[in-house]
């Protein structure tokens, strides 16, 4: 199975929209961006970190909401970036509102953050296969 990553420009993109729609200041820890978009490629040889669809969901989830990539809009930004990589691989993410704040606010915060392994679980509960055409 082919998949589709997210690359540094896709999530500026969706990072000014976050901005756009709910204001905040723009700008970005380069660096740190860049690095935590590397995350779902972790591995060597014919080893994966995160082989499965749903971790490296997981990885944007977890640590663009935690890694701090933007001055603001970390956890827009990373709910968007989610929410756009699992469609590009034909998954839907359906969740209620108040629980993507609830949990996007969990894994923001340090005193709060569950493992990451509970992004995993999250992002299965709420996922669904696209229809096909």
């Amino acid at each position: 199975m082919h998949i589709e990553y997210l690359n540094v420009e896709d999530v500026e993109e969706l990072h000014d929209l976050a901005l756009a729609e709910y204001g905040g200041l723009p700008g970005r820890e380069k660096n740190k961006l860049e690095g935590i978009l590397g995350i779902p490629y972790a591995g060597y040889g014919d080893f994966e970190k995160y082989p499965s669809i749903v971790e490296k969901a997981a990885v944007y989830l977890y640590y663009l909401a935690s890694g701090h990539g933007f001055v603001d809009g970390n956890k827009r930004t990373a709910y968007l970036s989610v929410f756009t990589f699992l469609d590009w691989n034909g998954y839907d993410l359906i969740v209620p509102d108040d629980e993507v704040y609830r949990f996007i606010m969990l894994i923001a915060c340090d005193k709060t953050r569950p493992p990451f392994i509970d992004a995993v679980h999250w992002i299965e509960k709420y996922m669904i296969k696209q229809a096909e055409d």
